[in-house]
């Protein structure tokens, strides 16, 4: 299990770096000019030069890279070229804020994902199964950021139950004040999601459930419990890989849902500093949300090791 753990390590690195490549070219494509943000409008050429020079600006770009790399292994993000403050004092709060929205985000997924896929493998025919693969389908079709504005619509504007914009009301920040300010975030980030999840237990209990030692398990009169628990777990390495991309997307999507709803995560500081062409931050932040899937996928990869002994000798 060890030596299975470091391979997977190792083969973080060249993803790693792949990461780094991409995120600090994206930026450098992208119409606009960092050094606007930091000079007058009636600002002289040379002044201009000046800045872009102290910023390194003037440099071959993978001089730029190689100097921006060094400063990211070290730990040191740079510093945000508006607000003039670390930047990972700017995204490291709003982290934890992402994190809570897309860990239970994917606990409801996983619950109801599973719940309903089960279900729907053990009674295909029925009405409730059919209408679950609808509501599906309809999931996994609907954009995250127009499934917020209706939850806001119906919720908030027109019945007045959940609370619309934030993470915590004015003079709040109890439990009970940010599970309100959390539901409508979480409602319309699982629903794709939980779509995608539901088809793939379905298919895969199905799957498992036409299998010879099923049928001899029945007839040698084993309850369905233990039946039930016997198939979870030969599905559950395949469940659990969807789940780990799936996790991906929740981190990756959490740009538009935290802007819709002006959740304080790491979507909605990217989205702000874009505009503003605050390149440190944009960056840093999708480095951050970058590294995060990545080390998802190890804890899953790990899980599916445990799991499942075979994996091992990959």
């Amino acid at each position: 299990m060890g030596s299975f753990i470091w391979k997977r390590l190792l083969l973080m690195i060249p993803t790693l770096l792949g990461v780094t490549i991409v995120v600090f070219l994206m930026l450098k494509i992208v119409p606009g000019d960092p050094v606007n943000a930091l000079v007058p409008t009636d600002a002289t050429e040379a002044e201009r030069e000046a800045v872009r020079a102290r910023l390194g600006l003037d440099q071959p770009i993978f001089v730029q890279y190689a100097n921006w790399l060094a400063r990211v292994v070290r730990g040191d993000l740079g510093d945000s070229l508006v607000r003039r403050l670390p930047v990972a004092d700017l995204l490291l709060p709003a982290l934890q804020n992402t994190l809570l929205l897309a860990i239970t985000a994917a606990i409801v997924s996983f619950a109801v994902a599973l719940a309903v896929g089960v279900y729907s493998a053990y009674y295909p025919k029925s009405s409730l199964a059919a209408t679950f693969n609808a509501l599906s389908l309809a999931g996994i079709g609907l954009p995250n950021f127009w499934v917020a504005l209706i939850l806001i619509g119906v919720f908030s504007v027109a019945l007045g139950w959940l609370p619309s914009a934030g993470m915590k009301s004015a003079g709040g920040g109890s439990f009970a004040d940010i599970i309100r300010h959390l539901i409508l975030p979480v409602a319309a980030t699982v629903l794709s999601t939980v779509g995608v999840m539901t088809r793939m237990v379905r298919s895969t209990v199905s799957g498992i459930l036409q299998q010879d030692h099923i049928f001899v398990l029945r007839a040698k009169g084993i309850s369905p419990t233990k039946v039930l628990l016997h198939v979870l777990r030969n599905g559950m390495p395949t469940i659990l890989n969807v789940a780990g991309l799936q996790f991906g997307y929740l981190l990756g999507g959490s740009v538009l849902v935290e802007t819709v709803f002006s959740w304080p995560g790491v979507g909605q500081v990217i989205y702000q500093t874009i505009g503003q062409r605050d390149f440190p931050v944009v960056q840093a932040g999708v480095l951050i949300i970058a590294i995060a899937f990545v080390g998802i996928n190890l804890i899953v990869d790990a899980a599916h090791a445990a799991l499942d002994p075979r994996v091992r000798r990959v």
